[in-house]
């Protein structure tokens, strides 16, 4: 059973998903069509369409339905030691904390990539 605290913070990277879709949305038609996809300031040298700014949306969520796969199973973690009966509780939520974390650190991540090189340019 997942602890009501690991599913509200797992909520937080969805929460930072929707809100900067639908800025992406509001945004879209100020876009240009064509994007720099690589490298960054003077250094781009790869372009393509606009519709690569949902491509990490995309590929945030696969990485969260991975991770809530591995929450919802902490006991598929191989552990180089034995736990005890009386600590598997306590270590299953650090690990799902842990993940959580984790998760929310990504989503954070791609998401000030792609605002701070390409939509407020």
């Amino acid at each position: 059973m997942i602890p009501k605290s690991i599913k509200i913070l797992f909520a937080v990277p969805f929460v930072i998903i929707v809100c900067y879709s639908v800025y992406l949305i509001n945004t879209y038609s100020s876009i240009p069509d064509i994007i720099p996809i690589h490298g960054y300031s003077k250094n781009t040298d790869g372009f393509g369409s606009k519709m690569f700014l949902f491509l990490p949306i995309i590929l945030n969520l696969i990485i969260l339905f991975f991770i809530w796969l591995t929450i919802k199973k902490p006991e598929s973690f191989k552990f180089p030691y034995e736990i005890k009966e009386e600590d598997k509780a306590k270590t299953y939520y650090t690990i799902q904390l842990v993940l959580v974390i984790m998760a929310i650190f990504v989503t954070i991540i791609t998401t000030l990539l792609l605002f701070s090189d390409v939509v407020y340019k």
